[in-house]
């Protein structure tokens, strides 16, 4: 006779990929708010900055699905997201167990400056 196998516990791993996958959406957001944005605004050649910014968001997206693929194959699952007052709540499923991430936006901000600036080639200690 043998007995069910329990499913191994939420790993660190599991936790970070989560992480950056909310990092990553933010990113997304903060891309297209930015785009938004330098077209209202009257600049010299708004087109080359949208360009630029365009070509990151096209390597967010690819991370974001290589991400979604990496957490599909570790069994994990995003079902809810909300944006709060004082940060970003995802609840999700990783091998059958109910897990919770919040992170504050001071946290996230600065999660998506890093990225950003790796982005687009700027080292952060210059500012």
């Amino acid at each position: 006779m043998t007995t069910p196998s329990t499913p191994p516990a939420p790993s660190e791993t599991d936790h970070l990929l989560i992480k950056k996958y909310l990092i990553y959406t933010l990113m997304l957001d903060v891309l297209e708010q930015d785009i938004h944005t330098i077209r209202q605004v009257s600049l010299h050649m708004p087109e080359v900055y949208v360009l630029r910014l365009s070509q990151i968001q096209s390597e967010v997206t690819r991370t974001l699905t290589n991400l979604r693929s990496d957490m599909r194959t570790r069994g994990i699952r995003v079902y809810e997201e909300s944006k709060q007052k004082e940060g970003i709540e995802a609840l999700y499923l990783c091998r059958g167990y109910r897990r919770r991430i919040y992170l504050l936006w001071t946290f996230a901000k600065t999660e998506v400056k890093k990225e950003m600036s790796l982005c687009l080639g700027v080292d952060l200690t210059e500012i």
